[in-house]
């Protein structure tokens, strides 16, 4: 949980004076950032903090990657402090987000398409999707109407979303963004199925898997964060899928996926190959 970052405006609001202000800077429960901006703690701000302090120093709306990381949209980390606003905005709704106000979602996408790679917007695009702060329709809607000082945000935003099955649902989680983003260096590997449901023989329901390839026989599960007994409840739900289906699976915890993404793609490569071989050769 991030400390507060605060004016000294909602200091004096919240009943506090300055005398009490710089008492506490100076016995270390809060730090100065900026002019008349200040946090709780005695931390040096980090890169999130400054750029959030020249925001409120400035008395500006909120873009950008401040913005992004605001709202929680995945895999953003600010960078840089933010620039002064070129170009002005698509979508000129503001809303407030911890007490900070902000572009909306979806101009925040717009402004983020212009300052991160591919691979970042991709994720925070999913993130979007998954909240339903978005919409794929809201985007392309806008793209025609994008200058020509955006066009990198364009050809960026046409090239994530060519990427996208078409009526594929979000991902779940950041984990699943980051294993779809491993699939695709795999060459001759499709993109997968998301959120599949495997049904047995009878047309029971079995469990709904994170991603597949119901041609190959194969489906991905993906560990995150594991609480109490999970390990034994997807150990079960594997061999249910596999008894129901056949299908051979792929299990990858947040830390692979993340410290190891060439080793997941190599292991993953074997497995697809398992298949191969165990498939017609008309498949």
């Amino acid at each position: 949980m991030r400390r507060r970052v605060f004016t000294t405006e909602e200091f004096v609001a919240e009943g506090g004076t300055w005398g009490q202000l710089r008492s506490d800077v100076a016995q270390g429960r809060r730090v100065r950032i900026e002019h008349r901006v200040y946090a709780d703690g005695p931390d040096e701000p980090d890169d999130f903090e400054k750029a959030l302090a020249r925001v409120l120093a400035s008395k500006k709306t909120a873009w950008g990657e401040v913005a992004a990381v605001l709202h929680g949209l995945d895999g953003v980390k600010v960078t840089t402090v933010p620039a002064r606003r070129r170009t002005a905005p698509m979508d000129s709704s503001v809303v407030t987000v911890q007490g900070v106000e902000c572009t909306s979602v979806l101009q925040t996408l717009i402004d983020l398409a212009e300052c991160v790679d591919d691979l970042v917007w991709e994720q925070a695009l999913e993130c979007a999707l998954r909240r339903r702060a978005v919409d794929i329709d809201d985007i392309a809607a806008l793209l025609p109407a994008m200058s020509k000082s955006r066009r990198h945000g364009v050809g960026r935003i046409r090239r994530v979303l060519a990427l996208r099955p078409i009526g594929a649902p979000p991902t779940e989680s950041l984990l699943e963004t980051l294993m779809v983003q491993i699939i695709r260096t795999i060459p001759g590997l499709p993109p997968p199925v998301r959120q599949y449901r495997v049904v047995n023989r009878h047309g029971s329901f079995v469990a709904r898997v994170d991603l597949c390839w119901p041609e190959l026989g194969l489906f991905i599960e993906l560990d995150g964060m594991q609480q109490a007994g999970q390990p034994v409840y997807d150990a079960a739900r594997q061999t249910a899928v596999t008894a129901a289906s056949g299908w051979l699976c792929g299990r990858y915890t947040w830390r692979q996926v993340t410290a190891t993404p060439k080793s997941v793609a190599r292991e993953l490569t074997d497995l697809v190959e398992q298949c191969r071989r165990r498939l017609p050769a008309t498949v």
